[in-house]
């Protein structure tokens, strides 16, 4: 509190952030003076919170759908790698990776990764 009061904060509204699932910040206002803060501003800001975590709720969500898009592809390329190198089925080249990722107790997308990397490795080999 001193080096806030340091800074000239005299009050300060916190605001939880928060989705029915769960808490993702806070927003903090701060005044410079005592009391700075009114019932209708406390209430204002509260909306702006409200609208905030809506945003930030959505946001996150379009970045987990993005980051899952990514990966499914990556695991599909790992798939299709298989499958022709190995002539096995989508199903089987999968089990192949879900077996992998288990037996090195690494996360599948990580080892579809070093597949795809390994390949295109080898073929920028073959190219240059």
């Amino acid at each position: 509190m001193r080096a806030a009061a340091e800074r000239g904060v005299r009050s300060k509204l916190s605001f939880r952030l928060f989705t029915e699932r769960r808490v993702l910040r806070s927003l903090n206002l701060y005044g410079d003076h005592v009391n700075a803060f009114t019932d209708e501003s406390v209430a204002i800001e509260g909306a702006v919170a409200r609208h905030a975590a809506v945003a930030m709720s959505g946001s996150s969500a379009e970045t987990r759908f993005q980051t899952a898009l990514a990966g499914r592809d990556v695991i599909g390329q790992a798939k299709g790698i298989l499958m022709h190198r190995d002539n096995l089925t989508g199903l089987q080249a999968f089990a192949l990776l879900a077996r992998v990722s288990q037996e090195t107790n690494t996360k599948l997308l990580d080892v579809a990764r070093f597949l795809v990397a390994e390949q295109e490795s080898a073929a920028q080999r073959r190219s240059g």
